[in-house]
């Protein structure tokens, strides 16, 4: 008799337990919810928010901007003047390239957040509290010691991921918080190895031992996937390219209209003996304008295109082709003869192109950024690129500065066959963190 029922609470039991996991499997409501903070200055956080969306199929993840959401009345602008908000501002003055005032700001902006640490954690609290989820994730650089704060008082996991390979705005303010954590409870991750990372020093003793290294960089999925050949003579016959031709793709879009168009008359502009130096193939140059159902946009995608019969060109084997915004960004830069890539240093475009073993011509107007000094001196210091400052005006120094860092970058193509960087598995980290998190 005692066999019997104990054969049926072991059935029961275990009838129970399918029963649950299956729920959980199939139960949306189920899943672990996740909070995911983001913003919108620039695109970095964007694409970088997708790739960790994209790493965790199950998981509930809400993304939630969070200067447009629980700090929305610390922006002074935003709730009577929207179009004017800081953070409208910001991109403004980022599209116009004007690095030195951005850097102004970015020295101000900092200490005024901490000046309002407690306002901050209040706003941080009651949005947090009121949605409940089971763990935070940060990609929001600044208010990173706040919400270990509020964390820590709600008792929920708070796990910090860096847009940036140099993760010293993401761990601002720590020096302000006095008192240690489980690595259970809190983490930073630090995208590769810490030996590139020369201010590792000044940060508090305690955060050192919540910083995972070689964590990955959120990439967005496609950038770890191989493009089919299919997918790619599609590209081919969609931008008329030749297997004779080698590929630069400008990535800049509208917010660096000017530079794009500086780089298209410098290459236009080079004789066949200069084009020479660099490689002995023709050039088809690639020239993303962003959204051209904007005036702007479109009126740059046609000054590009008429350069092809302009005054500027002298030579016959260089091609210019202005192309809109496309989500095929991957599949661009897995043609084989695509050569490098001209962009900014930001943090998911240098990150990207390490992934898919791109070389870049790291763009500089003026000054670099100082959150994105970081990424283009790894970049230099692993061989993944070389910067270009671009000068005001198209003269033969320019220009041949140009051809000795495209000749560079074209010859790396070759050498980045193989880098950890690009093999680090993000996607598993990332679920085995908040496997021991949760």
């Amino acid at each position: 008799m005692f066999t019997k029922t104990l054969i049926s609470l072991i059935f029961i039991s275990w009838s129970f337990c399918s029963t649950t996991l299956e729920c959980v499997n199939t139960d949306k409501n189920m899943k672990p919810q996740i909070l995911l903070f983001t913003c919108q200055y620039g695109s970095g956080h964007k694409m970088a928010a997708q790739g960790i969306v994209e790493s965790l199929p199950n998981y509930s993840v809400a993304i939630v901007d969070i200067y447009d959401e629980p700090l929305n009345s610390i922006d002074p602008f935003r709730k009577s003047f929207p179009a004017i908000s800081v953070e409208n501002i910001y991109n403004k003055i980022a599209k116009n390239e004007n690095n030195y005032l951005l850097n102004f700001f970015s020295n101000i902006a900092p200490r005024s957040l901490l000046w309002q640490r407690i306002k901050i954690e209040h706003l941080l609290e009651s949005y947090i509290a009121k949605e409940k989820p089971d763990m935070i994730i940060s990609c929001v650089p600044l208010v990173d010691s706040m919400l270990l704060n509020v964390s820590k008082k709600l008792d929920i996991p708070l796990l910090v991921i860096s847009t940036d390979i140099d993760i010293s705005w993401f761990a601002y303010g720590f020096d302000k918080v006095n008192f240690e954590t489980d690595i259970n409870k809190f983490r930073i991750t630090f995208p590769y190895s810490e030996k590139y990372f020369k201010k590792r020093n000044s940060f508090p003793k305690w955060l050192l031992d919540s910083i995972e290294y070689n964590f990955g960089y959120p990439t967005r999925a496609s950038f770890s996937q191989s493009a089919d050949e299919s997918t790619l003579n599609e590209i081919r016959k969609k931008y008329s390219i030749a297997d004779d031709e080698n590929i630069i793709l400008i990535m800049m879009g509208s917010n660096g209209s000017k530079a794009t168009l500086e780089y298209a008359k410098l290459l236009i502009g080079m004789t066949e003996d200069q084009i020479r130096k660099i490689d002995d193939k023709k050039i088809h140059i690639l020239a993303l304008c962003g959204d051209v159902k904007q005036k702007e946009n479109l009126e740059l995608m046609k000054r590009l295109n008429a350069l092809n019969s302009s005054r500027y060109k002298r030579n016959k084997i260089v091609k210019i082709q202005a192309i809109p915004k496309t989500h095929q960004i991957a599949e661009l830069v897995s043609l084989p003869n695509l050569r490098t890539v001209i962009s900014k240093p930001g943090g998911s475009t240098v990150n990207e192109m390490i992934k898919k073993r791109i070389p870049m011509v790291y763009h500089i107007q003026g000054v670099p950024l100082d959150w994105e000094r970081g990424n283009m001196e790894y970049g230099e210091t692993r061989s993944f690129g070389k910067r270009f400052y671009l000068s005001k005006t198209t003269n033969r120094k320019n220009r041949d500065n140009l051809i000795n860092v495209l000749r560079y970058t074209f010859l790396l193509k070759q050498k980045l066959t193989s880098t950890y960087e690009a093999d680090i598995d993000f996607s598993e980290n990332l679920r085995k963190a908040l496997r021991e998190m949760l």
